[in-house]
């Protein structure tokens, strides 16, 4: 039995299981091609829930290390190929990793806004309305996993709307992980305090919207800046 044994820091126990793994993947203990041990094998080594080590592999697999067959197991994959930069769900485990993240994204976004003021087409503004009326109806709700995914879809729509396709594929590259509430709920305290919060980030995402309607790249950028450094400060406190 191996258990795990950590402090009491903010890794969770699935990151621990994913370090694990790739050590073994690493070292060759588990060779390329090989199955690696069984779902219940890893729960009896571990001494973890099943939902656990779903989420491990699941993370093991969205790094590039397995691949599941169905019906079969899972395997060490072929080739691994190497990542110069490498943003995994188990990165973003402390405010300060997530703060960081979020300094990334005002360089990368203010200047994709800027270009999506300039190049933004009929189809990239009915994406970017689509988001924002989404993130509206889900406002009120009592979760948030709504908001997520259309504070999600509004910045993909600003990426597409630069026309530079670096910018889209690296923030899809990031995933849902660049809505930070995603991951930290104490940001929200109770549902007053989420109303008021979700409502705060909408109306900076109609500022940014206007500003691409009105071709007005300055503002827009500034608008951005502005919207995320908020985020930024909000975290930090």
């Amino acid at each position: 039995m191996l258990g795990i044994t950590r402090s009491r820091s903010t890794k969770k126990l699935s990151q621990v299981i994913v370090e694990q793994l790739i050590k073994k993947i690493q070292s060759g203990e588990f060779g390329v091609g090989e199955r690696i041990s069984t779902e219940l094998e890893l729960i009896e080594s571990f001494e973890v829930s099943r939902s656990v080590i779903r989420e491990a592999i699941t993370e093991l697999r969205s790094l590039g290390f397995v691949e599941t067959r169905h019906g079969i197991g899972t395997f060490v994959k072929e080739k691994i190929i190497e990542q110069n930069f490498l943003l995994s769900n188990a990165s973003l485990e402390t405010i300060h990793d997530i703060v960081s993240l979020l300094e990334l994204r005002i360089s990368l976004e203010s200047e994709a806004v800027f270009l999506a003021s300039e190049r933004r087409k009929k189809l990239h503004i009915n994406k970017m309305q689509a988001a924002l009326n989404d993130f509206e109806s889900h406002i009120s709700s009592n979760i948030n996993d709504g908001t997520v995914k259309a504070d999600y879809d509004f910045h993909i729509a600003i990426a597409e709307a630069s026309e530079n396709q670096y910018f889209v594929d690296f923030l899809k590259y990031l995933g849902e992980k660049i809505i930070p509430r995603a991951r930290v709920k104490s940001i929200e305290q109770g549902p007053e305090n989420r109303e008021e919060y979700l409502k705060a980030v909408h109306r900076d995402h109609v500022n940014i919207y206007n500003a691409i309607i009105d071709q007005d790249g300055l503002l827009a950028r500034q608008m951005m800046r502005a919207h995320l450094s908020k985020s930024i400060k909000k975290f930090k406190q």
